[in-house]
């Protein structure tokens, strides 16, 4: 990674912001944890008539963020040396430190300085294997309250808040001001990574509090981010658009509506579901059973999302803890296990890699990920395993559901061959038959292919990573 890469890679965030705000809007930004200034760059540039106030009190990382800043010629960035908190004093700062096995080192680009945080490291070392915290300071701290009374902010339109455990320290030291903030995107943790830092749910709790509605997520086993928009300023807008829409633009919105009659909803990475529920709706099926293992999450590249919708229930597989809990918050008909599938019961070693998605049982897989790019292995679980006729078996009442979805990252061709295709298996299967490659190149499995079409499947579509098949016989007649 280089910062020339980061700031060109397109981001989550600058898209919604892209939506709430005009790009020559004059915007009040606040990048808080600011660390080399990475964020606030990319704000810059894509809202160049802001202002942005960058703060981050960490030496080194405060005159590397100059002279990026520098680097790319930009004047409309403050860099303020100084944390903020829900007090005016003089902290313990806890300085990271470290680097990833197996990523080479660049001068431009550093790993271990960005986990320093006012709260002690918890669990975040042991999340993080090659992070370190050697070294504590003390350093000033101001609240954000008493920042903008000094500079005569009265409103924020933007806060980017990451600052390892003590977002909602910053958050507190608003006190009134919270009101007048519009939006904030702040990350979260589902574990102590810190000592005594508030989780996910301590932080939603506190954004409703305040008049907050969450607009998205990204969370993955450890960490992730949330987006938050302020009641008081986008209800509002939203009337004001409703209102203008009618009175303005009657046609237009007639024929918006019309439109919205024919909008199909996909979960999928490449609407694989939509061609799934296509060969279900000519099979006659409404409601297909499905099992979908390596579920990964109940919602975000989820094949079977869209059934649950349609009123369909199922058995979700996902071995990762963490990304677990989401089915059983979120897919409650369904039946969720945290096991992995295997040829036997028993337990398995279930790599946990630093991005979820790669998750997977075969070290193998798990060791050829590192020459892709920047992933690592953060963990190694010892999860159950089990057979998945057992599960069929046990679950089912020992037939097979209607759908088949399979992303097991490196043991799909075991889980095809567990499956007795003379007696009682599936009528769609949807199944990861290229191997991950981030230049886009991966190896297409076709002995899998071919395996699964002598299984009596015809191969109805190929959307690159997928491939989805449907018993020849039901289709052919």
């Amino acid at each position: 990674m280089d910062l020339k890469k980061y700031i060109d890679t397109p981001s989550p965030i600058i898209k919604f912001l892209l939506e709430l705000f005009n790009e020559y809007q004059s915007l009040t930004i606040l990048d808080i944890g600011a660390c080399e200034a990475e964020d606030s760059i990319k704000y810059s540039l894509s809202f160049p008539n802001s202002k942005i106030f960058a703060f981050e009190p960490l030496e080194q990382n405060f005159l590397k963020a100059k002279k990026n800043i520098e680097s790319y010629k930009i004047s409309n960035i403050e860099l303020i040396q100084v944390a903020l908190s829900n007090k005016k004093e003089f902290s313990d700062f806890y300085i990271s430190s470290g680097h990833p096995e197996n990523i080479e080192k660049t001068e431009e680009w550093e790993y271990g300085n960005k986990s320093s945080s006012l709260l002690a490291p918890d669990r975040v070392s042991e999340n993080h294997k090659w992070l370190k915290f050697d070294n504590k300071i003390k350093i000033k701290t101001e609240t954000l309250f008493n920042f903008c009374a000094e500079n005569q902010i009265e409103m924020i339109d933007f806060i980017h808040l990451d600052v390892q455990g003590a977002e909602l320290m910053v958050l507190e030291g608003a006190k009134k001001l919270i009101e007048n903030i519009k939006v904030i995107w702040l990350e979260v943790e589902l574990i102590s990574l810190y000592t005594n830092q508030p989780l996910v749910d301590d932080i939603e709790k506190f954004m409703k509090k305040n008049g907050f509605m969450k607009k998205f997520e990204i969370i993955d086993t450890i960490s992730g981010d949330q987006l938050y928009l302020n009641n008081k300023y986008f209800k509002k807008t939203t009337y004001l658009q409703r209102v203008m829409n009618q009175f303005n633009m009657k046609i237009n919105v007639v024929e918006n509506e019309e439109h919205k009659k024919f909008i199909k909803r996909s979960y999928s990475q490449c609407g694989e579901d939509l061609i799934v529920n296509y060969i279900f709706n000519v099979l006659n099926i409404s409601k297909p059973s499905f099992v979908d293992i390596g579920a990964h999450h109940p919602y975000y590249l989820s094949n079977s999302a869209l059934f649950y919708e349609l009123g369909s229930e199922g058995i979700n597989i996902e071995p990762d803890p963490i990304l677990f809990k989401n089915f059983m918050l979120y897919r409650k008909r369904d039946i969720n296990l945290n096991i992995g599938i295997s040829d036997k019961e028993g337990l398995a070693d279930f790599y946990i890699i630093n991005v979820p998605t790669l998750n997977t049982f075969s070290k193998e897989e798990a060791e050829r990920y590192k020459g892709e790019g920047n992933f690592f292995i953060q963990n190694v679980l010892k999860i159950k395993t089990n057979s998945l006729s057992n599960i069929i078996r046990e679950h089912a009442g020992g037939v097979f559901p209607q759908f088949l979805n399979i992303d097991a990252e490196g043991v799909d061709e075991l889980i095809i061959n567990s499956i007795d295709f003379s007696n009682n298996y599936p009528l769609v299967i949807c199944i990861e038959t290229i191997s991950f490659s981030t230049s886009g190149r991966g190896i297409k499995n076709t002995n899998l292919i071919s395996k699964i079409e002598n299984f009596g499947y015809l191969k109805y579509a190929d959307t690159n990573i997928n491939t989805i098949f449907v018993r020849k016989d039901l289709w052919e007649k």
